[in-house]
């Protein structure tokens, strides 16, 4: 009852920050969203909450390219706002399921697999319609069943355009290498890129 008051309060005497699909960096207490996106490599679904000082973030994923299921769960901590700008630094642990499709990239292979990830994420609203968005990701697969890991960090940088009170529209470009390492103890490098469009909607 007393945590409940709690995060009533703070998400009242919190301003109204727009955003749903990836901005703002770390939810409001209080606030939550629903969220989506299309694009290469990979589609995705996922509900975001915010605590404050912390948010979280559960997704699920499809790579298109490496023909993969992907189910996370994100921590986001609230590490530095002022004014317009916020960061995030995120902790992630997720489980994958890789086919092994090989059309896209040659070396990969089929395992299921524990998923942690690293990264932050930065945002800055540049006005009440457009918020700038960046992101770090060091996701790390490490199969389970067969010798191997995967290796994928990234940057990527876009915009999320927000439409009206609860809706926002997310455009976003990534950019990185793919480290892959076999079962036949063999390491395979390749660059790794994708693009994405989102919508958001905020529920609170």
């Amino acid at each position: 009852m007393f945590a409940t008051l709690a995060v009533m309060i703070l998400a009242a005497s919190e301003p109204r920050i727009p955003g749903a699909a990836a901005a703002p960096a770390s939810l409001p207490a209080g606030s939550n969203a629903l969220y989506g996106y299309v694009g290469v490599p990979d589609v995705a679904a996922g509900y975001r909450q915010g605590f404050g000082l912390v948010e979280l973030d559960g997704r699920i994923s499809f790579n298109l390219l490496k023909v993969s299921f992907i189910g996370e769960v994100a921590v986001k901590f609230a590490a530095f706002t002022a004014d317009r700008f916020r960061l995030a630094p995120l902790v992630d642990l997720g489980v994958e399921f890789n086919s092994g499709a090989y059309y896209f990239y040659p070396h990969n292979f089929g395992y299921v697999g524990l998923r942690p990830k690293i990264g932050a994420i930065a945002t800055y609203q540049f006005s009440d319609i457009v918020t700038g968005v960046a992101q770090l990701e060091v996701p790390f697969s490490i199969a389970l069943n067969v010798p191997g890991f995967q290796i994928t960090p990234t940057v990527g940088a876009g915009a999320e355009f927000h439409l009206g009170e609860r809706f926002s529209l997310l455009v976003a470009g990534i950019i990185g290498f793919d480290a892959t390492r076999t079962p036949a103890y063999s390491t395979y490098y390749s660059v790794a890129w994708g693009a994405r469009l989102g919508i958001g909607y905020r529920i609170f």
